[in-house]
Order: C-alpha cells, then sequence, then structure tokens
C-alpha cells in the first residue's frame, strides 16, 4: 500500500472520527452516513479501510462494548449498499438522501441485531424504545446529505482528481 494510499485512508478517517466527536452533542445528529455515502462514491472498496480505521479509533476512545460490535457491521453495511447502489443511481444526491434517511431510521433495529444472542426480548424492546430516535435520526441523515452530499462529494473529487490521479 502506498504512502498517500494510506495517508488518505488516516485522514478520511479522522475526519469521520471529528465529525462524530463534533456533533455528539446532539442526539441523532451525524455526519458519518453522509461521509461514508460520499467516500464510497469516490473511492469505491476503499471505504471499508476507512471504516476500519474510524472503529479502530472509537474502540480507542470508548473501549469494548455491545455498541462497538453493530459498528463493525453497520457502518460497513451503508457501505455495501452504496456500491451495490452505484450504478444505479449515480451522482444523484436526492436519492443518497433518501438512502441516508432509510438508514437513519433502520439503525436502531441494525444496532438491536448484536443484542440478539444475548436476549432477544431486549433486543426487540431496544429496537422499539430507539424508534422515536430513529425517526430524527433518518430526518437528520436526510437533510445534512441532500445540504452536504453533493459539494462534499465535488471537492472530494476534485481532491482525488488532482492528488491521487495516478493510483
Amino acid at each position: 500500500m502506498s504512502v498517500r494510499k494510506m495517508t488518505r485512508i488516516a485522514l478520511l478517517s479522522a475526519i469521520l472520527y471529528v465529525s462524530k466527536v463534533a456533533l455528539e452533542a446532539f442526539a441523532n445528529v451525524e455526519l458519518i452516513s453522509t461521509l461514508i455515502i460520499v467516500y464510497t462514491l469516490v473511492f469505491g472498496r476503499e471505504t471499508f479501510l476507512i471504516i476500519t480505521v474510524f472503529n479502530l479509533f472509537e474502540l480507542i476512545q470508548w473501549g469494548f462494548g455491545s455498541w462497538w460490535v453493530s459498528y463493525l457491521y453497520v457502518w460497513p453495511l451503508l457501505c455495501l449498499s452504496v456500491l451495490l447502489l452505484k450504478k444505479l443511481v449515480k451522482e444523484e444526491f436526492l436519492v443518497w438522501s433518501v438512502v441516508a434517511g432509510c438508514f437513519g431510521l433502520i439503525f436502531g433495529g441494525l444496532f438491536a441485531i448484536a443484542y440478539l444472542p444475548i436476549d432477544p426480548s431486549h433486543a426487540l424492546a431496544y429496537w422499539i424504545s430507539g424508534l422515536p430516535w430513529d425517526v430524527g435520526h433518518g430526518v437528520c441523515n436526510f437533510v445534512l446529505t441532500i445540504v452536504l452530499g453533493k459539494p462534499l462529494y465535488k471537492v472530494l473529487r476534485m481532491l482525488k482528481n488532482r492528488f491521487f490521479a495516478e493510483e
């Protein structure tokens, strides 16, 4: 792996992490979903590495917990979804905003999967009790992606073309 690629992965992971920390005061408001969508559109499968480094940052800060296990599949699932839809949706950020909004709506349900082996009734209660939060999460994801998705995409594409074209 080239030094440029390692630097890019580290920098984009740090941006994910800093954006999460910066918005922690606001419940269910996060740029991670928008950034993962944009990263995947620009850098494709490399985004899985970016997510892995981000997850390690989270582990270092907060320690191990069931929530962290969920991070191991929730964020890669968003990346995989974008990879599968990328050729169909292309640069249509209204559609990506809907994808981000839907992801926010199902986020609690995806998180609850980690609790299934422990206690299925707890997993169901966790998911149901969090539904109002998921609605807010979905709305925020939609709004952030519709407002910031395309500008972030254009900037990242420009930076990729300027600094990483030969890779």
